[in-house]
Parts: C-alpha cells; structure tokens; sequence
C-alpha cells in the first residue's frame, strides 16, 4: 500500500528501503521470516520515517434501560431515534 510505486500514497512518501523490504516478504516462504520483515517495514513507517500514526478512538458507554426498544447506538454518524420505542415501563 505504501510502495513508491502505489499511487496510494497522498503524503508523496517514498523509500527503497521499505519497498525492498516488501518485496523481500513476496518472496519469502518462511511466516516468521515474513512477520519479521513486515515489522521492520511498519517500524519504519510509524516509528522511523512518522509517515502513518494510528488512530485513537474513545469509547462511548451507553446505559439502556431495559424497556428501551430497538435503539442502535451507531459508531459513526449522528444518533437516530426513529426506530426505537419503550415497551413494558411501568
């Protein structure tokens, strides 16, 4: 995905190194042998080089209670009640 060779790439990164470290992992049979490349190979991505950061997400705790109906809490986007219903309160 971020080979030179890509076009994927929007920050216009590229490197020989982490491209024959890619390469390399196409040819090799071993899994342990592969793991250890594609580490090197996120190493220099996220560490070295600072051309990708992952992404942190906060967790969102929701309480429903239990005559609440139908409610879809969705990961992203907006909250939409149209569906959801109360059933069963006393």
């Amino acid at each position: 995905m971020f080979m030179s060779n890509a076009g994927i790439c929007p920050t216009g990164w590229k490197s020989d190194k982490y491209d024959n470290l890619i390469k390399e992992t196409a040819n090799t049979i071993d899994p342990a042998k592969r793991l250890e490349k594609f580490k090197e190979a996120e190493k220099l991505l996220i560490f070295e080089d600072g051309v990708i950061s992952p992404g942190v997400w906060r967790f969102k705790n929701t309480f429903i209670r239990k005559y609440i109906k139908n409610y879809m809490a969705p990961t992203f986007g907006a909250l939409d009640l149209k569906y959801t219903y109360t059933d069963g309160r006393e």
